[in-house]
């Protein structure tokens, strides 16, 4: 599987490095020297909070860090997050609708 950097979308053929269990170190990246994916570390609902959010970094690392294309539950999964990401952009643009014609 091939990686990519979250900083840049360069390609890295690995994103840590383990020496032993618990103790990994993370790559950085060949084009802009940021590390990799921060990802790796973080809490699943810190990375929840963040595609909530919208945030490049965190769509990269679901996309191409952690799913794997040649699975086959890729198409569902791709699907399912799509229809996600367009459900919380219609509730934030409902919420906005909502507060600009109550402040009218």
């Amino acid at each position: 599987m091939e990686y990519r950097c979250v900083e840049c979308g360069g390609r890295m053929t690995t994103l840590f490095v383990q020496y032993s269990p618990g103790n990994i170190r993370l790559m950085k990246c060949g084009n802009c020297k940021a590390v990799a994916d921060e990802y790796i570390e973080c809490e699943p609902i810190i990375i929840l909070i963040d595609l909530i959010l919208h945030k490049t970094k965190a769509y990269t690392h679901l996309l191409y860090n952690v799913i794997d294309p040649q699975a086959p539950s890729f198409q569902g999964l791709l699907w399912k997050s799509t229809f996600g990401f367009l459900l919380l952009d219609a509730c934030i643009l409902t919420v906005l609708i909502r507060i600009v014609f109550l402040e009218i």
